[in-house]
């Protein structure tokens, strides 16, 4: 894991390739790199590049970045890891390859020379890329198939510029700051941006599974280089439906991702929350080692989120190397100025700050490395409301098909008359009666009608970027578009999708990779640690998209058929206890804290807040004066996403 800054000339008479610029980027992103840098720039080529180095694999000098071929054909610069590599580098040194180093990225200096850009196929990771093709002068940014790693890029100034994060891009006098009001706007639906946007105009993010590739000539095109529903294999059907392959297969698949994972030179261990995702990392990392490090995190203020007796529980069960934090109100605070730092633009979600805390524990206790469970609610059903969207479903065509719109639509009038604070139950009923799509996120947090109540925007111009990227993708103030472009998509590749792979296929284009996987890599990188996701192991994802919706939701039962896999493995009573989920306990520190309270306030009112003209603040206030009485609306989750806008708004 590391950091990776630079920028190419694309259009400028007149450019230097100012190594100045580059120490200042490098100095920017420290914290993802803290064992040394490297910068390497080109005034023939109009390049620089700087590489901020975590070592886990090659821990000696012939491990740093940049790195060039001896025949000085390709240059590679990575954020990340392959998990693959032994096997590559076997493949590439039988094919006639030298090694200097045994480092991931060599591996992949020697495959995009022997396979040109379809290297990327055969790569099992999490990345970042850069490359570039000195013999065809073609320059590629890469992102992984997930979106487990972060790549940012503007073309502003007429340069490409790029980085693991925006703040490194801040140091560039060519690059301004101007928020993008579209890219807002969607924040409030879904708690982060959608890639491409940011929330900065001009400053984008490579989606998950996409390149840039910049030609000889300047030309600048994106291309789509993998989806996950169109499978290296494909399982039969009747396969499919016996129970019992599946569950075979789904250990087998994460039983190879987590070992495969734990590849590393220095100290790695686990994130256990004492659910079964976590608790299965360490069951199955258990079956290949007996020393494991284990490392929980839980509020001292908010029992109603305190998992740790499981925890210590599973911890006990598999004989780890148990480590706990506690934390409260006052820790969340004291960090939450520093988590907008290092989150760049908004990601409201709350989870941030036990994951800081869990990830410096980690630190602190000399580890490096960590798995941890992203991805296996979403491929596997684990949320209730999963299960709420899956009956509704059921009904929700149905009804759409054979009430007439006038109806549908009088009967959300006469609602909203007569609850008009059921914001979230109105902005379902809303899209029932519209004939929208009813699953668009796993995060929804401000519904359409709700955001008119408080939000003052008027400028959303025609981002040709965006265009370029997602053809076809509807651009301006409503959130509905990115739902209706991707589920589009979706059904281009696979007309007979059933409504749970949808709402997958949703979660693994937007929430996961700029919600989850980013407040992973944004906190974890804080402390200069190495998250990684063997669910999202992309063959495992692969095939949980092929398993039916009646395997995952069964008999009411959510994530069944991976119970069913953890049977034996786990103790029963940790696969079938009450799911609790990660999370902070907002509605404490907003209705009975100390801190927060005050805190918003402040915020709310401070005239250096340029957030202040895209909102209407008397609606903002009112919301948090109501959220202070007994028996009132909860709104903490809303005001935890405002907050974190708010202070990236002060200037």
């Amino acid at each position: 894991m590391c950091g990776i800054a630079g920028f190419f000339n694309i259009s400028r008479s007149s450019f230097v390739v100012d190594s100045a610029l580059l120490e200042a980027m490098q100095a920017s992103l420290a914290h993802r790199g803290p064992d040394g840098y490297r910068i390497w720039t080109s005034q023939e080529h109009q390049l620089g590049l700087t590489h901020r180095r975590l070592s886990i694999m090659d821990l000696s000098q012939a491990g740093f970045q940049p790195m060039i071929d001896e025949e000085h054909t390709v240059l590679v610069c990575c954020n990340g890891e392959i998990y693959n590599h032994p096997q590559l580098k076997q493949q590439l040194q039988d094919l006639g390859y030298t090694y200097r180093s045994n480092s991931d990225t060599e591996t992949i200096l020697h495959a995009y020379k022997e396979w040109g850009i379809k290297a990327l196929d055969r790569f099992d990771g999490m990345f970042a890329i850069i490359i570039f093709d000195f013999r065809t002068q073609e320059l590629f940014l890469i992102r992984d198939r997930i979106g487990i790693k972060p790549l940012y890029f503007s073309l502003q100034g007429g340069v490409l510029s790029f980085a693991s994060e925006i703040k490194a891009l801040w140091q560039l006098p060519w690059i301004q700051r101007q928020i993008k009001q579209d890219a807002l706007y969607h924040y409030l639906t879904y708690l982060a941006t959608p890639a491409p946007m940011t929330l900065y105009e001009g400053i984008y993010k490579l989606p998950a599974s996409f390149y840039c590739k910049v030609d000889a000539h300047k030309n600048i095109t994106f291309h789509e280089w993998y989806s996950p529903v169109k499978p290296a294999i494909e399982y039969d059907k009747t396969l499919l439906s016996d129970e019992q392959f599946c569950i075979r297969q789904i250990r087998t698949l994460l039983r190879n991702a987590i070992q495969q994972q734990m590849m590393s030179d220095v100290p790695f261990g686990v994130f256990l929350s004492g659910g079964i995702d976590s608790s299965l990392n360490v069951a199955l990392m258990a079956e290949v080692i007996t020393d494991i490090n284990t490392f929980t995190v839980a509020f001292s203020d908010g029992p109603e989120y305190n998992e740790i007796d499981w925890a210590r529980k599973v911890a006990r069960h598999f004989n780890t190397n148990h480590h706990e934090i506690i934390i409260s109100e006052k820790e969340a605070f004291d960090f939450f100025e520093r988590m907008v730092y290092f989150q760049d633009e908004p990601i409201g979600d709350c989870v941030c700050v036990p994951l800081y805390y869990v990830a410096k524990l980690l630190k602190d206790s000399g580890v490096t490395v960590v798995q941890v469970g992203e991805g296996s609610d979403e491929l596997f059903c684990g949320y209730s409301f999963y299960g709420q969207y899956l009956s509704m479903q059921k009904s929700w065509h149905v009804t759409q098909n054979y009430i007439p719109a006038f109806a549908r639509r009088a009967c959300y009038s006469a609602a909203s008359t007569i609850f008009p604070e059921k914001y979230s139950r109105l902005a379902v009923l809303n899209n029932w009666a519209h004939d929208r799509a009813l699953f668009w996120s796993g995060t929804v947090v401000f519904g359409e009608e709700w955001k008119k109540t408080f939000v003052n925007m008027t400028d959303a111009p025609f981002d040709p970027i965006v265009e370029a990227i997602y053809p076809g993708f509807e651009q301006g103030f409503d959130s509905h578009f990115l739902a209706a472009y991707h589920r589009a998509k979706l059904l281009a590749q696979d007309p007979h999708a059933d409504f749970l792979k949808t709402m997958i296929y949703l979660e693994l284009k937007h929430r996961l990779p700029e919600l989850l996987l980013m407040r992973v890599d944004k906190m974890a990188m804080a402390t200069s640690v190495e998250g990684r996701v063997p669910f999202l192991d992309h063959k495992l994802v692969e095939f949980a998209l092929q398993i039916p919706q009646e395997l995952k939701f069964k008999n009411g039962i959510t994530k069944y058929i991976l119970k069913k896999a953890c049977e034996g493995i786990l103790p029963h009573d940790v696969i079938y206890r009450k799911k609790m989920g990660f999370a902070a306990p907002t509605t404490r520190w907003f209705k009975e804290g100390h801190y927060f309270k005050p805190y918003f306030n402040d915020l709310l009112h401070d005239p250096r807040n340029a957030m202040k003209d895209y909102f209407d603040i008397k609606v903002i206030e009112t919301m948090f004066n109501k959220n202070q009485k007994p028996g009132s609306p909860d709104y903490s989750y809303h005001l935890w996403a405002l907050q974190n806008l708010l202070v990236h708004g002060i200037k």
